[in-house]
């Protein structure tokens, strides 16, 4: 978007600002439109024009991007309301045209659009001074599943755009011989990350190629430390042999540092493995002994675009969830390899996407998942479960840091390129010892035997881990579906973004309903839809009766059962659907067989913790969410899910210490706010407890805040969260565990029982109520007989 087209060459009156935290701001910089309430999706939807530049948006994908779960008047209802409202509040024509929609450049301008234009005119410095931050950093629409997914690409799209500008500027500092200059974007490409080994090399070479070489080795220091404090991992080869030649030339050469010329993929094991130094005299005659040293380059991925990432696109998060992995190893501790007797690990980075179209994201996404599902058939192979992998999505590390955070041994990664009904899949497993490749395919099938390859890789895998498949683990994981539209719209319903709110479960449910219609025999849809239907139980707020909804979760999960009895999927579906009734003999069967069919699942894991604290087992409940955290190392929820255990289990305070390090995750955890409520409330420090629920919007766990409200003296607020959570149970019918919760704040034990017989007529009683948070209840005689009715002895 540029403003040339204004004939009258005035400044608009307003900009806005997108790179950074999102706002719209006038001639005298007050901001015009705040990001809280109404106004964040009049933010999001000017933010999405700004981006889309001079062509701007149709109707249709901005309807599509916002309101993708309703009918299409409704939708066109909605922006028209959108577009009136946004003219209303500025009082200027802000936009052009009907269809598409664009920004008009006389009214108002954008920083993601002065950018993308400086970027075009080859102004790469005016472009990186533009750019304030990560596009719409910290900024989000819950309800709006399909706007976060185009969110997240545009956020990778621009950081890329921003960190090639800066790599081009550095290396045509280098190329002028503008030390200085050199120094300076190579910092800056560290700050987008500061743990990069290409970053580091790229900097300790730039100061040492202006004559400081005591720079270049205080940075190294430092870089060495951040490793050892963020990762738990030592420097990589590369960087350790570079800062050994620095160290050893410090007080008797100079150093020019030349990037090392290429190699073939065939050949880049050897490359890498090969010497660092290759000294060469220069023509200067006043220097007396000028060396070159070849600067080392990190493994290269095997291929070079990214497919736009689902969830886990945001670079906060990242670091977030680097951060979240207690270190597991000291620094410089060699890794458990394979070839040696130890365990192998392996971990499956995120496939790429080159066929050039975003639709065809959570196709590769889910091929991913497959791939994992069945390379954890293998026995004695520890493979590190969806998300922690899915953190490193286009991160372009090197693989050898990967594998340190990861804890494995092994990468298995590689790309995917569809061609209408044609699919292409190259592979490769690397060594995490030294980055070479230990075995590479290239795949060229039909669409519809895409499991037939997943199955060949898990084969070639084993074969070269010296390993072998389980005998009685069919292949591949889940069953292939008669139609392959089928399973694309259930991949597009696995997205987790899908369970962040009501109307985004709502539209995963129609996904899967639309995937059973066309394939009424794929059995992963039907489990999907068992889980997406307890989703929207937890909820609270839902216009279908609940009863009716436990109906048809049970009736889906069976089905997948029957029609796949090697799911586990199905069977932890199910176990869930038993354990929300109370049939806990029932769900932990079924748990079982689902864990000892995909043992890296971390949500049945989870789900298991959940039985153990329903049998008064906290110990056992902190041993399952501990295996969770295990195979998934980064992510948050199984992090989470350590954190309540480990207050279940006598030990608050580590346990918020755990949940600290997550509560800047983005998208926020709903959980959080309620488990570091019950932690503090276990300390009976009522004060914080308060203040960790204040800020969530949720029915659920508002009974919490309600009963340490009470607990720590508030009773007048408390009866207010008690008044609006009865009016809320009466008018659904469902809630009445979060009324008994502030009952047994306020010392009602009568009414405390009362309402926890109604909780279990309306499902909502809750495993919390095992918690020693309730000891007071639990020594009641009553109790004894609530703990009768529900099945536990």
């Amino acid at each position: 978007m540029t403003s040339s087209s204004d004939d009258t060459n005035a400044p608009p009156k307003f900009r806005l600002r997108t790179l950074g935290t999102v706002r719209l701001v006038g001639a005298a910089d007050d901001t015009v439109l705040g990001e809280h309430g109404n106004h964040r999706r009049r933010l999001a939807l000017l933010a999405v024009l700004a981006a889309s530049g001079e062509h701007g948006r149709s109707r249709d994908h901005l309807m599509g991007l916002f309101w993708p779960e309703v009918s299409q008047a409704h939708a066109r209802h909605c922006l028209g309301q959108l577009l009136y409202a946004i003219r209303t509040s500025l009082d200027e024509d802000v936009f052009t045209g009907v269809n598409p929609i664009r920004l008009n450049p006389a009214s108002l301008d954008s920083d993601i659009g002065a950018f993308t234009d400086a970027l075009a005119r080859g102004e790469l410095e005016a472009a990186v001074e533009m750019y304030g931050g990560m596009f719409l950093d910290g900024f989000h629409l819950s309800d709006a599943p399909e706007f976060e997914r185009w969110m997240d690409t545009e956020r990778r799209r621009i950081e890329r755009s921003y960190i090639d500008a800066l790599d081009r500027l550095a290396k045509n500092a280098e190329g002028a011989r503008d030390s200085a200059a050199a120094v300076r974007w190579r910092q800056k490409l560290i700050e987008t990350d500061p743990v990069s080994s290409k970053h580091a090399i790229g900097l300790i070479r730039a100061l040492v190629n202006g004559g400081d070489h005591a720079a270049a080795l205080k940075y190294a220091e430092r870089y060495e430390a951040i490793l050892g404090q963020e990762l738990g991992t030592s420097v990589g080869r590369e960087v350790a042999e570079l800062v050994a030649e620095v160290r050893a030339s410090e007080k008797t050469e100079s150093l020019v540092i030349r990037p090392r010329t290429r190699h073939s993929h065939t050949d880049s094991a050897a490359a890498s493995g090969a010497s660092a130094t290759t000294a060469r005299e220069q023509g200067d005659p006043d220097r007396s002994a000028v060396r070159t040293i070849d600067a080392v380059p990190t493994t290269r991925r095997l291929v070079s675009r990214r497919s736009p990432i689902a969830l886990y696109g945001v670079v906060a998060f990242v670091l977030a969830a680097l951060l979240v992995a207690t270190p597991w190893r000291r620094p410089g501790m060699s890794h458990a390899l394979t070839r040696g007797g130890a365990t192998p690990s392996i971990a499956v980075l995120p496939l790429a996407n080159l066929s050039g179209d975003s639709r065809d994201a959570a196709l590769v996404d889910g091929l991913t998942e497959e791939l994992t599902g069945v390379v954890a058939r293998i026995h004695r192979l520890r493979v590190v479960a969806r998300t922690s992998a899915f953190v490193f999505k286009n991160s372009g590390l090197d693989v050898r840091r990967i594998a340190d955070s990861l804890r494995v041994s092994n990468i298995l990664e590689g790309s995917v390129e569809r061609i209408g009904q044609r699919v292409r899949v190259q592979v490769r497993l690397v060594d995490a010892r030294d980055g070479s490749t230990r075995w590479s395919e290239t795949y060229d099938r039909e669409l519809k035997d895409i499991f037939a390859v997943q199955s060949e890789i898990a084969d070639a895998v084993a074969q070269e881990l010296d390993l072998q498949l389980g005998p009685d683990s069919p292949m591949p994981r889940r069953g292939s579906p008669q139609n392959i539209a089928a399973y694309e719209l259930y991949l597009r319903a696995s997205d987790p973004a899908l369970t962040r709110s009501d109307s985004a479960a709502r539209l995963g449910v129609e996904y899967l309903r639309q995937a059973i219609a066309l394939d009424s025999t794929y059995a992963p849809a039907y489990a999907g839809l068992a889980r997406m239907y307890l989703r929207l139980l937890v909820a609270q707020r839902i216009a279908t009766s609940w009863r009716e909804l436990y109906a048809l979760a049970e009736s889906v999960a069976r089905r997948a059962v029957a029609l796949d009895d090697s799911l586990a999927e199905a069977h932890a579906a199910l176990g869930e659907m038993l354990m929300a009734q109370y049939d806990f003999a029932g769900a932990e069967t079924e748990l079982r067989h689902a864990a000892a069919i995909d043992p890296i699942d971390s949500r049945t894991r989870r789900s298991l913790a959940t039985l153990d604290y329903w049998k008064e087992r906290p110990g056992d409940a902190l041993a399952e969410a501990n295996r969770a955290a295990e195979n998934d190392p980064l992510s948050p929820s199984a992090q989470a899910e350590v954190a309540l255990a480990l207050c279940a289990n006598g030990e608050s305070a580590e346990g918020l210490e755990r949940l600290k390090r997550i509560e800047a995750v983005r998208p926020p955890l709903l959980r959080v706010p309620e488990y570091t409520q019950v932690c503090h409330a276990m300390r009976e420090d009522w004060t914080a407890a308060v203040s960790a629920m204040r800020a969530s919007q949720e029915y659920r766990g508002r009974g919490f805040l309600g009963y340490a409200l009470a607990r720590g003296g508030q009773r007048h607020e408390a009866f207010t969260v008690l008044a609006d959570l009865t009016r809320h149970s009466q008018s659904t019918g469902q809630g009445a565990f979060e009324v008994a919760v502030v009952y047994a704040g306020i010392g009602d034990r009568d009414r405390a029982f009362e309402w926890l017989d109604r909780s279990i007529e309306d499902r909502t009683l809750s495993s919390n109520i095992m918690l020693p948070l309730f000891d007071n209840l639990h020594s009641d005689p009553r109790f004894a007989r609530l703990r009768r009715k529900i099945g536990l002895s």
